[in-house]
């Protein structure tokens, strides 16, 4: 009797068990499918990766398999709990709520409503034919598990064979190319390296490299925030040019630096640790790259797959309760270093260009031990960086510390892949770019994180370009420059005579340049934008709630246009966390005008005239009878020496930092007079 009591406790168990993986499965294909209506018939980005097709499904698995064992548990003290009707309405309930969750627009408590209501009516259907329902899924369950297998065969066979396809069609590539390697490190800002003068040694390995290169002083980003700025990095062109914005990715219209290359033989490759979700495939970044890793083929990746995982990995009360706060999935520098180095040493005789995408300085901030205490003690767990609220001096604080970690986490990393290289013997045939996508703020400006204003923390960014046959060595350039330049600096270096010439200009002409040609390249506008987003969870003092921000930097000054047409002018040779604006100022008021004719110039893509293009040293000139430079200096304004104490960021200044400018809602920095 007992032995037949346990066989038919055993079958219902499996039987149980197979019904949600049944479930588990039909929510995952139901999931896809309302995935690719939004991305093919309503044309939105849906931030998956192809391989969800098959990962989807099995990423509902736990949520289905789990609550079935806890209701068997406690079927045992109250039997009620175990029927049938109770399983089918919990499988019911979770799975239409995971399919609503496909839909952004749809609030969270009408979500859960509506699940309820069509669980409910759901299982009443269900439970008047529940014979034939046992029956489906008999029949059905096999196939979806072989349509699984199947899919994931078929999407990494078609990922292969199109590659196989691209390397096929490569031409021959010139004798003796050089080999191409573009590193963008994600959300570093330049003010935060000491290879920039920043007091901790957050860099000292890309110090040594320095040494046998040439160090941009000033580059900036066309963008504050991802998209656009690769955009601008593999295209050449201004963010007012491109496709590419919030969920909109970059088209076709202009070709990419991949593109040019790999019609000239080059075998192209992307190794991508941002996939939040803006560096990806989806978002038209990996247009000429034959072999682009994306999302990885990982156990986190395939629980990241499911509506409902995202969800629950996206809520920041729930992880502040289990005290997790890491990205799933997230790779490291170290990952994206072994991924590339294993592809490169399957490359072959043929020239190389690979652009690599570190994401380790983007929030959370995280670094590994030992770099998580470096700088300070390891308060990950105590201060998680939500950045929309106000912000106290202690987070800032430990916010920083492990920002300035990452960014010695990612110098080490540079350093072992350079060395690699320099072993491998390939790194003295190839043109090295280090650089970033963007900054991050730090309540500079009463603003955190980036994308949320265009000042100087967002936008400068360090640039390296390394390459001793056709580089200087420890040379250091003055001159404001753009991002944009890249591809055009890239197609001079390596001496590639395309038929595609890319716009702006080769970063060379400042190692190369002469006397006769200096004034003219101090007028060269460096031009950012950044579009308002539309996010309701924006605090009303961020600058980007007042709309779409533009900014020009000429010679010494930068020129910012807010949304609501507020216009703000720092001098950052003398203010270089630009804590002054002094558009309000004599000076600012004769400079205003040109700078908003220029800014004109540049968004309509026009060359300007003449006198539209002169410096603003030239400028100056003009001024300086009226506005001359010996004044006295405004209290509000911060010294050179002031500046480079607020830099190191250390505890003493940072206090100092709030006393004068402390970070409150409807914070602006004063204005200041000359």
């Amino acid at each position: 009797m007992s032995n037949s009591k346990s066989t038919q406790n055993l079958t219902v168990i499996t039987t149980t068990i197979c019904l949600a993986v049944w479930f588990a499965l039909a929510t995952g294909f139901g999931d896809v499918l309302m995935l690719g209506l939004r991305k093919f018939l309503f044309h939105q980005v849906v931030n998956r990766g192809l391989d969800v097709i098959w990962m989807a499904p099995l990423a509902y698995v736990p949520f289905f398999v789990i609550p079935t064992f806890i209701l068997l548990l406690l079927s045992r003290w109250i039997p009620a709990i175990g029927s049938f009707t109770i399983f089918i309405f919990t499988f019911t309930v979770i799975a239409f709520f995971s399919v609503l969750l496909t839909f952004p627009e749809v609030h969270l408590v009408a979500a859960v409503l509506l699940s309820a209501g069509l669980a409910v009516q759901t299982t009443r259907q269900i439970g008047r034919r529940v014979d034939g329902f046992h029956a489906i899924v008999r029949r059905t369950l096999g196939p979806m598990i072989l349509l699984i297998v199947c899919l994931a065969v078929i999407v990494q066979a078609s990922l292969w064979t199109a590659k196989q396809r691209v390397l096929a069609q490569l031409p021959t590539p010139a004798p003796q190319s050089v080999n191409v390697l573009v590193i963008v490190l994600d959300t570093v800002r330049a003010q935060n390296l000491s290879l920039y003068g920043y007091g901790r040694p957050t860099t000292p390995h890309l110090e040594q490299w320095a040494k046998t290169g040439v160090v941009f002083q000033r580059a900036f980003s066309t963008a504050p925030w991802t998209l656009p700025s690769h955009a601008s990095i593999f295209t050449g062109r201004w963010p007012q040019e491109l496709s590419a914005d919030w969920f909109k990715p970059l088209d076709g219209s202009y070709p990419t630096l991949a593109e040019v290359l790999a019609a000239y033989g080059y075998l192209t490759a992307g190794f991508v640790a941002n996939i939040y979700p803006f560096v990806t495939s989806e978002y038209g970044l990996s247009r000429g790259f034959a072999h682009y890793d994306d999302y990885p083929l990982t156990v986190g990746q395939i629980f990241s797959s499911s509506s409902l995982s995202r969800k629950i990995a996206d809520s920041g009360s729930l992880r502040s309760v289990v005290g997790y706060y890491q990205l799933i999935p997230r790779k490291s520098a170290e990952e994206i270093n072994e991924a590339f180095l294993n592809w490169l040493s399957h490359v072959g005789e043929r020239p190389f260009f690979v652009f690599l995408n570190y994401f380790d300085a983007h929030d959370p901030y995280l670094p590994p031990a030992p770099f998580d205490a470096k700088f300070g003690p390891n308060r990950s767990r105590t201060h998680p960086q939500r950045f929309f609220r106000r912000v106290s001096l202690e987070e800032t604080q430990a916010w920083l510390d492990a920002y300035d970690g990452t960014i010695a986490y990612l110098d080490r990393n540079l350093d072992h892949l350079l060395r690699s290289l320099s072993k491998m013997g390939v790194l003295e045939n190839t043109l090295v770019i280090i650089t970033s996508d963007h900054g991050e703020e730090f309540g500079e400006h009463g603003v955190f994180g980036h994308a949320n204003s265009v000042y100087v923390q967002g936008l400068h960014v360090p640039l390296l370009i390394l390459f001793p046959s056709r580089v200087p060595s420890g040379e250091r350039i003055q001159h404001p420059v753009s991002l944009r330049d890249i591809p055009a600096t890239v197609i001079d270096l390596i001496k590639l005579e395309s038929a595609v010439s890319f716009p702006g200009k080769s970063l060379s002409r400042f190692w190369r340049i002469s006397t006769t040609s200096a004034s003219s390249m101090e007028s060269e506008p460096v031009f950012s934008e950044v579009t308002a987003p539309g996010n309701p969870l924006l605090p009303s003092w961020y600058p980007i709630t007042r709309g779409s921000m533009k900014s020009v930097v000429i010679d010494d000054y930068h020129y910012i246009e807010n949304g609501d047409g507020m216009a703000e002018l720092y001098d950052f040779k003398q203010d270089p966390l630009e804590q002054c604006n002094i558009a309000q100022s004599t000076e600012g008021r004769r400079l205003l005008p040109i700078f908003r004719t220029r800014l004109q110039y540049v968004l309509r893509s026009q060359p300007a005239t003449p006198g539209i293009t002169a410096g603003v040293s030239s400028i100056e000139a003009n001024l300086e009878t009226s506005s001359p430079r010996n004044e006295a200096r405004p209290s509000s304004q911060l010294s050179p020496k002031e500046s480079i104490k607020l830099s190191s960021v250390g505890k003493r200044s940072l206090k100092w930092h709030e006393s004068k400018f402390p970070i409150v809602e409807g914070y602006r920095y004063p204005h200041c007079t000359r």
